[in-house]
């Protein structure tokens, strides 16, 4: 199957929930619609190994030990090439195509949003074939003074991997510096461009009927705004505009309807809506002027903060469409760290991981930090430092601007956003905060195969839980950098990979390292399941009791799934009922997630493990310790009742595979990696079996290297 084909089985299967559950798994939900929810968790994120990199396993243990990555989420790549810098045809065949592979061969398509690479990963990919092809689309548009140089054909690691749609197809527009649909945009295109092409002009001829005196000319408007409806029933611009046009007529139940949906679509400027002329007829309706009050007054300056879902198709207003050409599907992708050439240590990496994992929902108090120098690092974004500060200081958050290239005895740093070619963090005195996110605009922050100006990846060793820098001369375009709004993301609860991709549009060039799921200012659901735990194996039909009561925010819907695959979404119900008959016998793993009733869409999670014993098939997985060195062999004994064999597993993998029911397994304790790990054994017969043990949990020791390693070379380069 070609690769092309393959990603647009994946982007669209992410739109189709399969009805595996009624059909498969006998669970029973309450007959309420099932609707389509975001937010994002370790389910919803895939980590990529690197299985020949010590570091690489090292990270990633500790990453899924702290944030409890399913096992089916992780995947292991053999012979990453192992250098800096790799051509794009490499990237595409050794990284890309396997990963997206799969993701597909494990049935994970539609849950996967993130996509973070362990250490030891290229950074940098080479598009030479991307650029010219773009360049030759510009020229061919007219555009032959365009600089070559705002182009230079090095791309992240990241930034391919989230546009790895167009970029799997060569399609060069993903350099651009308005590639990024998912950015929060200026709010002028947020009621005017919500397509492109033909159906963007005849949005415009149906929106300029608002200027009429014509009554008729509004009803036609509605008339076709409701076909624009039905196939982009989520896009924000269509449910105001419908507002605005009931409001013309007179007509204040239907301008107030609209008006609802467009506030739970994300419409957050409630000082615009009272100016509206549109609304001049309605505005002293009690209903319409009750939802304009509880619009949040929220400056008219950038499209609204929203969680992020792969499935989701982002519009040219930086809104939803449904509609096939209208709009553009990403990963969000980051890279836990880089622990060779000019990166941080292997101890260093593994402490910031740790650090940022506890961050979560700690409502840090501290001060968001804006440098203001002459330098022309800091003059590129300093226009954009008010809106960001405006904001910030609205939600109640302390922020500083210094004129020093970094803060200086500044103990209370949550956010940061400066320029300078190179700092020492340890001679300002300075404190970073856990779940910080740290930005300096300079040319080779993401350069790590060469010495110069200080790496993006240094405010992770001193306490950031992100970062991000350019991996080739970007030269001082404020569109390849995070806008001074990413705080603002952020401090509203988002994810550190949601805020960074909502505040650049043109990230081909930007790597960012640390912890995707960082949430430091989010409130999560609370979900309690009743039964919580079980004493002993379950057989036949069990009903879970849902409560969401006392959770300290509203829960919109809820996720179900199994063993590491969703399975179900639905609206809050009561109680859930799983018939484990549909199941094989062995163990398996149930994740009850609720999501917040609001455009971030945090989720929070309650975890519960079973034995199923419905035919008396089982398997136990024993070994007389759970401590090893990383240069000893570990040796377990696995039983079964059935079976033709077992199958020695580590986070999805097959480690080893005997004939047999009763078998002792020795594994080289270095092919797992250093760190907390679980191992299960499966009893498998062909493709009609497959009975997992409980995971057995071990902790392999080592010591953390506080040492880069320098894997570059003149002939590598």
């Amino acid at each position: 199957m070609q690769c092309y084909r393959l990603l647009d089985s994946l982007f669209s299967k992410a739109c189709r929930l399969a009805a595996f559950i009624s059909i498969g798994l006998g669970l029973t939900l309450c007959t309420l619609p099932v609707a389509a929810f975001a937010g994002g968790g370790p389910e919803n994120l895939i980590l990529v190994v690197n299985a020949d990199s010590a570091s690489s396993k090292l990270l990633a243990n500790h990453y899924i030990h702290g944030r409890g990555v399913p096992q089916s989420n992780v995947i292991y790549l053999a012979d990453v090439p192992d250098r800096e810098i790799i051509q794009w045809s490499q990237f595409k065949s050794q990284i890309l195509e396997p990963l997206l592979n799969e993701i597909q061969r494990r049935k994970l398509v539609g849950q996967i949003d993130y996509v973070v690479y362990s250490s030891d990963f290229p950074t940098t990919i080479i598009v030479n074939e991307h650029r010219t092809k773009l360049l030759e689309l510009l020229k061919a548009q007219g555009q032959e003074n365009v600089p070559p140089q705002l182009f230079n054909p090095n791309a992240s690691i990241t930034s391919l991997t989230f546009f790895a749609g167009p970029a799997i197809r060569d399609q060069p527009a993903y350099m651009l510096l308005e590639s990024n649909r998912y950015y929060r945009q200026a709010t002028e295109k947020l009621l005017r461009s919500p397509f492109s092409g033909e159906r963007q002009a005849e949005f415009e001829a149906v929106v300029n009927l608002i200027e009429s005196d014509n009554e008729e000319d509004y009803r036609e408007a509605i008339t076709k705004l409701g076909e624009f409806r039905e196939r982009n029933p989520s896009q924000l611009a269509i449910s105001y505009w419908l507002a605005k046009f009931y409001g013309k007529l007179g007509d204040a139940a239907k301008a107030t309807d609209w008006l609802i949906i467009a506030l739970r679509q994300g419409w957050s400027f409630q000082k615009y809506t009272q100016s509206d002329l549109a609304f001049e007829q309605v505005k002293d309706d009690p209903l319409f002027r009750g939802i304009v009050d509880r619009i949040p007054d929220v400056p008219f300056v950038f499209a609204p903060t929203h969680g992020f879902k792969n499935k989701y198709k982002w519009a040219a207003n930086g809104m939803l469409n449904k509609e096939r050409g209208q709009g553009d599907q990403y990963f969000l992708s980051t890279i836990l760290s880089v622990t060779r050439n000019f990166g941080i240590t292997e101890k260093q990496a593994v402490e910031q991981l740790q650090r940022s994992i506890k961050a979560d929902g700690t409502q840090p108090e501290g001060t968001f930090y804006f440098t203001d120098t002459k330098d022309v690092r800091s003059t590129t974004r300093k226009p954009n430092f008010e809106s960001a500060i405006t904001q910030l200081k609205a939600m109640g958050f302390e922020t500083k601007t210094v004129t020093s290239g970094v803060p200086v005895k500044a103990l209370d740093i949550v956010g940061l956003t400066c320029g300078t070619p190179g700092f020492d963090w340890a001679a300002s005195g300075s404190q970073i905060l856990p779940g910080a996110f740290c930005d300096n605009l300079t040319s080779f922050g993401g350069m790590f195969h060469r010495a110069g100006q200080t790496k993006c990846s240094q405010f992770l060793k001193y306490g950031a839980a992100g970062s991000s820098g350019t991996v080739v001369e970007p030269y001082a375009v404020q569109a390849k950098f995070p806008h001074p709004m990413i705080h603002v993301h952020y401090a509203r609860g988002c994810s550190m990979a949601e805020a960074f991709y909502q505040s650049v549009s043109g990230p081909f060039q930007t790597i960012v390292v640390g912890d995707a799921l960082c949430s430091p200012w989010a409130v999560e659901p609370e979900i309690k399941i009743a039964p919580s735990s079980f004493e002993k194996s379950v057989k036949g039909k069990l009903s879970f009791s849902v409560d969401v009561e006392s959770s300290p925010v509203k829960v919109g819907g809820l996720l179900l799934y199994l063993d590491g695959r969703l399975v179900q979404e639905t609206p809050v119900v009561s109680e859930i009922e799983l018939d484990t008959r549909n199941l094989q016998d062995g163990y398996h793993e149930l994740r009850f997630v609720a999501i917040a009733n609001d455009l971030v869409q945090t989720t929070g999670r309650a975890v519960l493990t079973l034995e199923v014993n419905n035919r008396g098939d089982s398997i136990e997985l024993q070994t007389e310790q759970t401590e090893y060195r990383d240069t000893d062999n570990i040796k377990v004994t696995a039983k079964a009742t059935s079976g033709e064999s077992i199958e020695l597993r580590h986070n999805g993998r097959t480690l080893m595979k005997k004939f047999g029911r009763n078998l002792e397994f020795s594994v080289p304790a270095e092919l797992l990696g250093r760190g907390p790990v679980q191992i299960q054994a499966v009893a498998v017969a062909g493709d009609s079996l497959s009975i997992a043990s409980s995971p057995l949990d071990l902790v392999i020791q080592g010591e953390l290297a506080e040492v880069m390693r320098n894997t570059e070379s003149p002939k590598k380069k």
